[in-house]
């Protein structure tokens, strides 16, 4: 379930924002990472868990970035937002 969380939010990180927004979400993923292992007494470095989360939010990201012109031309197609045509 926390793979398809991560996924989602790189998708929407890749539609609405740039290369710049992963670093500030990896930092405060990480951090609460860390956190809820000290929490709970387990070993941080004894997992893979960490890297999955962040290729699954890097793999969400890409998806993201690639549906951009498809969800425009989806949303113009819905008359949600306005079109670019002149």
């Amino acid at each position: 379930m926390l793979l398809f969380i991560a996924c989602a939010a790189g998708i929407y990180l890749g539609l609405y924002f740039n290369i710049l927004s992963l670093l500030p979400f990896f930092a405060l993923a990480a951090s609460a990472y860390v956190f809820s292992f000290w929490i709970s007494g387990q070993s941080v470095f004894g997992s893979a868990d960490l890297l999955i989360f962040f290729v699954a939010i890097q793999a969400g990201y890409m998806l993201g970035l690639t549906a951009r012109e498809t969800y425009e031309q989806v949303l113009a197609r819905l008359n949600i937002s306005p079109s670019k045509r002149v």
